[in-house]
């Protein structure tokens, strides 16, 4: 029933444009006009006064109505807060939607008061140890789920396509520095760009149905990325190992030591955090960390990944002993 009432009050926004554009003299005398017809604000506030009877619905949005005399209909909110004073009469339902019904005992609502609010939990490091756990232990399971995801997908690229794997490493090594400006724009302009290939494609009869292969051009710019972070675990690894990702004949080797460096803080940080000194400066300094490291190898890999499919590049060339001198 509700949720009915939200409705109707939604179509009821729609159906009545004007009152989007109130002038400053029905914002000044709206509490004491209450003839027939339904009362839509946004962004507004309502009072209905004692002695004064409002016929036909009630519908704020982003505001709070206050009812202190009679409403004969419903009284619907959304996004805001109601409360009926001590003579408040209201003949159909009270409905609130993201804010609280402050009922006076002595009002009367004869249909129902229905609430749904949404409320913020305080972060202020004073939850109880079950709450405090619980969230903890959640934000480690996410990071490992996350984690696992890209090491199963690094793990298939090593193995399937070493070759463009090593190809991204070298550039990202050769051009640090622009692989890391390349990835940050890349990061800025994707959902734009995005954005604005979904218009172009729908202003064409012809590119209507490419709308529909959208997904697989956002799973491909994520794979990409993938590669580029694989890269860079990589080059990290054999580093490790001290040896180079071209000079390797271990790449997947190299990709496991490399990524478990890349996310060994960001694990730490998490596993540290299901103590009692999670909510410490330390503890935050150093999630922070974690996540900060893994940020800088995702970045330089996705420039690195671009630049390399953008320059057509295939590696550096295999050395070649020079040629005997020929004598007669």
């Amino acid at each position: 029933m509700a949720m009915t009432r939200v409705l109707a009050g939604l179509i009821l926004l729609l159906a009545a444009q004007p009152a989007f554009a109130q002038s400053t003299d029905g914002e000044v005398h709206r509490h004491h006009w209450h003839g027939d017809g339904a009362r839509i604000l946004v962004f507004k506030d309502y009072h209905l006064a004692a002695g004064d009877t409002a016929h036909g619905p009630i519908v704020v949005i982003g505001g709070t109505a206050s009812i202190d005399g009679r409403a004969d209909d419903d009284v619907v909110v959304l996004g805001g807060r109601v409360r009926l004073g001590p003579e408040a009469v209201v003949d159909g339902d009270v409905v609130t939607v993201g804010g609280e019904a402050a009922v006076h005992p002595l009002a009367q609502v004869h249909g129902g008061v229905n609430e749904t609010v949404l409320r913020v939990p305080d972060i202020d490091g004073n939850w109880n140890p079950m709450s405090r756990s619980w969230v903890a232990g959640l934000a480690l399971a996410a990071t490992m789920f996350r984690l696992v995801l890209v090491f199963l997908v690094a793990s298939l690229l090593t193995v399937v396509a070493p070759g463009w794997v090593r190809r991204i490493s070298w550039r990202a090594a050769e051009g640090l520095a622009s692989s890391a400006a390349i990835g940050l724009f890349c990061q800025v302009a994707f959902i734009p760009a995005l954005l604005l290939l979904v218009a172009a494609l729908a202003v064409s009869i012809v590119g209507i149905p490419l709308i529909g292969a959208m997904p697989f051009l956002v799973a491909a710019a994520g794979l990409a990325g993938t590669a580029g972070f694989t890269a860079v675990a990589a080059r990290i690894g054999a580093r490790v190992r001290g040896t180079t990702v071209e000079e390797s004949n271990a790449l997947f080797v190299d990709m496991v030591i490399g990524f478990a460096a890349v996310a060994a803080v960001t694990v730490f940080a998490r596993v540290a955090s299901l103590g009692p000194l999670w909510t410490s400066p330390v503890a935050w300094s150093v999630t922070a960390a974690g996540l900060l490291i893994e940020y800088v190898v995702w970045t330089i890999g996705i420039g690195a990944a671009c630049a390399t499919a953008l320059a057509r590049w295939n590696g550096p060339r295999a050395h070649t002993a020079p040629a005997a001198p020929v004598t007669i």
